[in-house]
């Protein structure tokens, strides 16, 4: 009895232990669990979050894209070139998390941009060539093995390795140039000018499910480089990024669009455009591509983007240029302006008081290189929508009923 006794107070605190381990385990997992990937990632993306961040709180940049890291599960590479400890001050009601976040890059002069399933957020001038960069090199490793020769052989098949997807991540302080050659031998390629690159020292972030291409783009271009395929091995070369990036693609033209390829030049001035029959061939980046396909095929009723604006120009000064839309829901016209950086306020439960629902179909006229003031008034006044522009923000409430 008296054996039983001393081995007992010997026995229960190993136990405890074990368990606290066991438990402390089991939460970590919950909190590191694995970014988002595929339709999961897009869903997060599109989901309607609202946040606020006041500049008095502390809240730097990095704390932000931290937290939205974990809250989100989504990955954030944040461009070493972007300061991580600048104070942040921004308030958003229910937006998709795509459009707050293009909001919070606006904010410390950054845009961002959607590769595989990371959000980049870097340089403007960066982030609008990024995916360019991608297809880019998609493109040439494509003809790189479809040009092998029974000599040279290093590329041949190597498409099917190179695009098979494979996940990545780092801590603080861990070295691009380890995390490079991590992507590299992960994916069995050598990478010539490595020792190149400038001693860095890099903040927690990860690469979830991405191709060679994507990966080796996203570090890269951190650095205002890409890369180059070597032919004869396997191999690939740091080059600098060109000044233009662009790919070339055909459009086709619907009969009796009224859309012109001179209306086109004028919203995408960076795009080379010719007409080829009744087709067009276009020269620009992935993201022109995309809304030039899309105002063709609306026949010119899809809004293309606002008129050229400074970054952190006041509101008062900026000025929009916006296309004639039919049949628009209020709910998709305040997202449209909180996507061209414009800071909007509302109180939903104020607008169901006063019977305005964000679902309402509404008709945008014209607006040509408006100022702000303008072109807020005359959308939302005739909708029974009081506006008030205050410094950044746009506020709008319902209109006070008459007595």
């Amino acid at each position: 009895m008296l054996n039983k006794l001393r081995i007992l107070p010997s026995i229960r605190p190993r136990w405890r232990i074990e368990f606290v381990g066991w438990l402390l385990l089991q939460t970590v997992s919950v909190f590191a669990a694995e970014p988002l990937a595929g339709k999961p990632f897009e869903s997060a993306l599109d989901h309607r979050i609202g946040r606020s961040w006041a500049g008095q709180d502390g809240h730097t940049l990095r704390d932000i894209v931290r937290q939205l890291t974990d809250s989100q599960r989504i990955s954030i590479v944040l461009d070493r070139r972007v300061d991580p400890t600048q104070s942040i001050e921004l308030t958003l009601p229910k937006t998709p998390l795509r459009d707050m976040l293009a909001a919070l890059a606006r904010k410390v002069d950054a845009e961002i941009s959607v590769v595989g399933n990371v959000v980049y957020v870097g340089p403007t001038d960066s982030a609008k060539k990024l995916r360019t960069l991608v297809e880019l090199r998609n493109n040439d490793l494509s003809k790189l093995s479809s040009a092998a020769t029974p000599g040279k052989l290093p590329w041949r098949n190597r498409p099917v390795a190179l695009t098979q997807k494979k996940s990545f991540a780092w801590q603080d302080f861990d070295r691009p140039r380890d995390i490079l050659k991590q992507v590299a031998d992960k994916f069995q390629i050598e990478v010539d000018g490595l020792e190149k690159l400038p001693h860095d020292l890099w903040g927690t972030a990860s690469l979830p499910q991405v191709t060679a291409t994507e990966a080796l783009s996203l570090l890269l271009v951190q650095f205002g480089s890409t890369f180059e395929f070597i032919p004869d091995r396997a191999a690939i070369r740091i080059v600098p990024i060109p000044q233009r990036v662009l790919i070339e693609r055909t459009h086709a033209v619907p009969a009796n669009s009224p859309v012109t390829v001179k209306s086109v030049r004028e919203q995408f001035s960076d795009a080379e455009i010719a007409k080829s029959g009744a087709k067009w061939v276009v020269r620009g980046t992935v993201e022109q591509q995309a809304e030039i396909a899309a105002w063709l095929k609306s026949g010119g009723q899809k809004p293309l983007k606002p008129a050229e604006n400074k970054p952190n120009e006041p509101l008062s000064k900026r000025r929009f240029t916006l296309l004639k839309q039919q049949n628009v829901a209020l709910d998709d016209v305040i997202k449209t302006f909180i996507a061209f950086g414009v800071q909007i306020d509302y109180d939903l439960s104020q607008f169901a008081d006063a019977g305005i629902s964000l679902d309402k179909k509404v008709d945008m006229d014209n607006f040509k290189d408006v100022t702000a003031e303008k072109l807020f008034r005359d959308l939302f006044e005739p909708l029974g929508i009081e506006v008030t522009i205050d410094g950044e923000t746009v506020r709008l409430k319902p209109k006070p009923k008459s007595p």
